[in-house]
């Protein structure tokens, strides 16, 4: 569990099971966490992001230890739980390697996004940009951005620099001749587009001042971490 800034909590999940399989589930203890810290954000009026590894499909998995172990909840009792929760407004999560957005509505008309990511090793090797936005009535909309990395999509012969590597890492996925690299894409609803949900608290109060005091946190996190990689 991290604050980003002074608006977002993010939680992280162990969905793998531990026991057998490759699809995965939350343990007991996870979930009553994940439960307590949600409610406990939504007291602080704080919106929450839960990333996981595993995905609504794949969270399915019942394999359980002989002796001991715990119960594991899977995808129906999970997102049940989540959507209990005005300030739940994200879930990013990965394992099939596609680019998927699927929307998880409430009764009361909110809800939450579930926000599935393609590999960054199978084709396209994409990542997401997800910027949240204030339109000022009583909605917010997330813009989710595909972003493709910087090396060149064909491979330069001899080139074994670190952007010759990412080329030609691109070049050899999208040319695995056992799989479908353009199904991994996704449809043009699950690359950039703009979802959107009723706010969930009055979002004026976050005022200018506060959102410059985090980017200024935010760039000196980035540049401290930028200064301590290798050279």
């Amino acid at each position: 569990m991290a604050d980003l800034n002074s608006q977002f909590r993010v939680f992280g999940l162990d969905t793998c099971n531990q026991t057998a399989g490759a699809d995965g589930a939350v343990p007991q203890d996870q979930f009553n966490w994940l439960k307590a810290g949600l409610a406990q954000a939504q007291q602080e009026k704080k919106m929450a992001i839960v990333l996981s590894h595993h995905n609504s499909v794949t969270l399915e998995n019942a394999a359980e230890p002989v002796i001991g172990g715990q119960p594991l909840y899977h995808a129906e009792e999970f997102i049940s739980m989540l959507k209990e929760f005005p300030n739940m407004v994200a879930w990013v999560n990965g394992h099939t390697h596609i680019n998927t957005i699927r929307p998880h509505g409430n009764s009361q008309g909110g809800g939450f996004w579930e926000i599935t990511s393609a590999s960054c090793v199978d084709y396209p090797q994409q990542q997401q940009l997800l910027e949240f936005i204030d339109n000022r009535d009583g909605t917010m909309s997330i813009f989710v951005t595909v972003l493709d990395h910087a090396a060149p999509a064909k491979w330069s012969k001899n080139d074994f620099s670190q952007v010759g590597l990412a080329s030609l890492s691109r070049e050899l996925s999208a040319n695995d001749w056992i799989e479908n690299p353009p199904m991994r894409i996704g449809s043009p609803l699950d690359r950039n587009t703009e979802l959107l949900l009723p706010a969930p608290f009055d979002l004026a109060t976050i005022t200018d001042a506060q959102l410059e005091a985090d980017q200024v946190k935010s760039r000196a996190r980035i540049a401290g971490f930028e200064q301590r990689q290798p050279k």
